[in-house]
């Protein structure tokens, strides 16, 4: 169990401001800020203020994923496992996004949730374009 699953009754009761400071430790912020483009920042801390957002909410709350009514309970045991590298994968995806998203913050609810359940997939898929291109 990491410190942010131990954290969970003091995200509950801590407040935005607290769990916004805790996910940002989760995802490693810092990372971030050394490694990417302040315009790619500001979407993770976009990010990370939805992911806050939701792991406040009360546990019995319904939010939509996927035009699908979850629990908030069942969201928030999800997102207290996203760490940067499923951050990386949303922004990689959102900025390859050729259309308009008419709901962003929805849209960033599902793409943040899948992507706790698509890591390996994308790592593997990556893995083997890489290697086809080199052939």
């Amino acid at each position: 169990m990491n410190s942010f699953e131990n954290s969970q009754v003091k995200v509950q009761s801590g407040g935005f401001i607290s769990t916004l400071q805790r996910v940002k430790e989760q995802i490693n912020i810092k990372y971030f800020v050394r490694e990417y483009e302040k315009d790619e920042v500001r979407q993770i801390i976009e990010f990370c203020n939805i992911i806050a957002d939701v792991l406040t909410l009360p546990p019995q709350a319904l939010i939509v994923i996927e035009k699908e009514q979850r629990q908030a309970s069942t969201v928030q045991e999800v997102y207290q496992q996203l760490d940067e590298r499923h951050l990386e994968i949303v922004l990689e995806n959102f900025n390859r996004v050729p259309y308009k998203i008419k709901h962003p913050k929805t849209y960033l609810r599902s793409a943040l949730y899948n992507s706790y359940f698509e890591l390996e997939s994308v790592c593997t898929n990556e893995t083997n374009v890489r290697m086809a291109e080199n052939d």
